[in-house]
């Protein structure tokens, strides 16, 4: 008979860079779910994991104990579901537009998502700036809501992936949010729990993101891939750019406003782009579109109206205003906007997303303390992106804020992530990979 390694072991271990068998690291997880393994026992370990990182054996172990902490889904009777996740980014509002876009195509959409983590914002904290969106349906609820109307999203519950929910305010609170396979675990957990049988993984890379460049992006995706393999899940997934924000708008009820110009058929180009690609890969997924059709659908929802149809109906059912698509207005706005504007001509050669990102989080739009309550007007918006040409004085930037000292900090943090230069530069590409599981 095996004897279980001592829970100190197990951190020891995993510090040092050895091996610890997949068995073992279940078992510490389930030991700190039952409480047997302490939250400070968990800090050290996830640490350790950030720092030496462990095999795909064991970030599948982390994924199946997760996932054994709550209910699980299946949702094969409903039809044709889907879900999508992204690793965590600045201004990455896609879920908002992708998500019922793909529901205007026929895909069942049955997404479980996640606040803030860190310098990143949250698609749960963007939802709740909708007046009266409720995230926490009951699983009965969430269930029938996905069969009747084509699209719910929730959070995790006490019944829905719970290990996940504590671990995921246990590593925004102690610095430990990027290593890989915690990434993995949560993002895969929340995955197979929800039941959906398609998946599409948006994998961040670059300044703005918690891997910080493609190769390392790739390799996250091909882990989640893997973990998702054995549960039946049809999974693709892409790795996109992270240097500068994924749109204009950087806070939650600025990104709300955002993704309802996109829904009308106007809003930034890069993140429509986005999302057009990620709904037609999900629902290529799924089976609704045959492959290689799936963008060109995507956009024509969008053209018609479909898309925002869909959006207006879900969030209707979730208890919030769908108004907000079309009305901006009836969303949270700040008491003040400070303007940063460019001390000289140039050629943008930066748009530092990180920076932004913790500006907009210092602003209140996302969590620097445990419990924090997020303000859902405060943010920052971006008037340009990287190669544009400003003259002296062009407005690179509106900070919008509820406190002048807070907007002050704000505006130095947003000036220095803008950096200008004098040649031009070459854009980057959207998509830097792609792949399926």
């Amino acid at each position: 008979m095996t004897v279980p390694l001592p829970t100190v072991e197990v951190i020891e271990r995993t510090m040092a860079g050895r091996e610890v068998p997949a068995a073992e690291v279940e078992g510490f997880v389930r030991g700190w779910t039952s409480g047997s393994v302490s939250d400070a026992q968990m800090s050290a370990w996830c640490m350790a994991v950030c720092l030496r990182g462990i095999g795909p054996g064991a970030a599948a172990a982390l994924t199946r104990a997760l996932v054994g902490s709550g209910d699980r889904l299946e949702l094969g009777k409903l039809g044709p579901t889907g879900d999508k996740h992204s690793t965590g980014g600045v201004g990455d509002s896609v879920t908002l537009v992708a998500a019922p876009l793909a529901a205007a195509l026929g895909v069942r959409v049955a997404k479980t998502s996640g606040h803030g983590l860190g310098h990143t914002g949250g698609t749960l904290d963007k939802l709740e700036a909708i007046p009266g969106m409720r995230v926490d349906l009951p699983l009965e609820r969430f269930v029938r809501q996905v069969r009747d109307v084509g699209i719910a999203v929730v959070g995790q519950s006490d019944r829905l992936v719970p290990a996940d929910r504590r671990l995921y305010a246990l590593r925004d609170q102690t610095g430990t949010v990027s290593g890989a396979a915690l990434v993995a675990g949560s993002v895969m957990s929340k995955k197979i729990a929800g039941g959906a049988q398609a998946l599409v993984l948006d994998v961040k890379a670059g300044g703005g993101a918690f891997f910080a460049d493609a190769d390392r992006a790739r390799e996250a995706a091909e882990l989640m891939a893997d973990i998702a393999r054995p549960w039946g899940r049809r999974v693709r997934w892409l790795v996109t750019d992270m240097e500068q924000p994924a749109g204009a708008m950087v806070g939650n009820a600025l990104e709300v406003r955002q993704c309802g110009e996109v829904l009308r058929g106007a809003g930034p180009a890069p993140l429509r782009d986005l999302a057009v690609t990620v709904a037609g890969e999900l629902a290529e997924a799924a089976g609704v579109v045959a492959d290689g059709e799936g963008a060109d659908a995507a956009a024509a929802a969008l053209r018609t109206g479909a898309a925002l149809a869909t959006a207006e109906r879900w969030v209707e059912a979730q208890g919030g205003d769908p108004a907000v698509w079309t009305a901006p207005e009836r969303l949270p706005a700040a008491r003040m906007r400070e303007e940063v504007r460019a001390a000289r001509a140039g050629v943008v050669a930066r748009v530092d997303a990180r920076t932004v990102g913790e500006a907009a989080r210092w602003l209140g739009a996302g969590r620097l303390s445990r419990g924090q309550v997020v303000d859902p007007a405060v943010g920052v918006e971006v008037a340009v992106r990287v190669g544009d040409r400003v003259a002296a004085g062009d407005l690179l930037a509106v900070v919008h804020a509820q406190d002048a000292w807070l907007a002050g900090r704000a505006v130095g943090m947003v000036a220095e992530a803008v950096a200008l230069g004098d040649d031009p530069v070459p854009p980057r590409p959207l998509v830097l990979a792609r792949g399926r599981g």
